[in-house]
């Protein structure tokens, strides 16, 4: 499914001059350039799979509640019976910081198209909620609108180099600039599938980027002293990743701050 999406946008994106030789894609694997993360330094993060009972990392995800995790809608096919599990550093080391949950209900924003493009943000319930400990902690959600500056942190289990398309095994970080909306447009062909609702950063030219596996997973700004604020979602950028200067592209949070609400307060009236 992922190939054909990528065949087709390299066929609308082959007569982009400033950027033919790259090809906007979803993020299938790593944060490009980061390092090893400090052990449970980013307790929000979470890995998501198809199948609870079979853990196999697919995208990232954030806790935002005890029972809710916020992703990228293009990581969601069957939302039941996906598995999560928290207080996880190294991808595939199951222990008992971790936490392994089952998705009972999940809801892809409504105006998401599939593919790459906005709206690309989706809510996960899980059945059970999380223990709050030292090993996991939600991310604060943002303020409605609100528009970030500045540096941000990056994590994510996914490709640490551009070439090499084996998953990291410990989790990735790296510190990287916002870009402002128009400064980011303006990089971007005329006709990339960016609206005001996204969120990006810049490679500096130093080939920093988020990659394959990242998919859905949390952009940070940290501050000391509270919980680390949830700005962006991991949703697509320019293969190969890191290469060229391009911007990698995010869902921004503050956007959908209210639609998140909305969805939650449905889920309790409804069951």
């Amino acid at each position: 499914m992922k190939a054909v999406i990528i065949l087709a946008l390299f066929v609308a994106c082959a007569n982009a001059s400033s950027i033919q030789n790259f090809i906007p894609s979803l993020p299938t694997g790593r944060v490009i350039k980061g390092e090893d993360a400090v052990p449970h330094s980013a307790p929000y993060i979470v890995s998501l799979s198809n199948n609870a009972e079979k853990h196999s990392h697919l995208c990232g995800g954030t806790i935002i509640a005890k029972d809710w995790i916020v992703t990228a809608a293009h990581c969601i096919s069957k939302p039941v019976g996906m598995g999560v599990v928290a207080g996880l550093h190294v991808r595939a080391e199951i222990d008992e910081k971790t936490q392994s949950r089952v998705v009972d209900f999940g809801l892809v924003h409504e105006s998401y198209t599939g593919g790459v493009g906005p709206y690309d943000i989706a809510l996960l319930h899980i059945s059970e909620p999380l223990e709050y400990n030292e090993w996991v902690q939600p991310a604060n959600l943002p303020q409605y609108e609100e528009i970030h500056s500045g540096e941000a942190t990056l994590y994510g289990w996914g490709q640490v180099k551009a070439f090499n398309f084996n998953a990291a095994k410990v989790l990735q970080t790296v510190k990287i600039d916002l870009i402002e909306y128009n400064e980011c447009k303006e990089q971007l062909a005329e006709n990339a599938p960016i609206q005001p609702t996204n969120i990006c950063t810049s490679s500096l030219k130093k080939g920093i980027s988020a990659c394959n596996g990242d998919s859905g997973g949390p952009l940070v700004q940290e501050h000391s002293g509270v919980a680390s604020e949830l700005i962006g979602i991991v949703s697509w950028g320019y293969i190969p990743c890191g290469s060229g200067n391009m911007p990698s592209i995010y869902t921004r949070v503050s956007a959908y701050v209210d639609w998140i609400a909305r969805v939650q307060s449905a889920f309790y009236t409804l069951y």
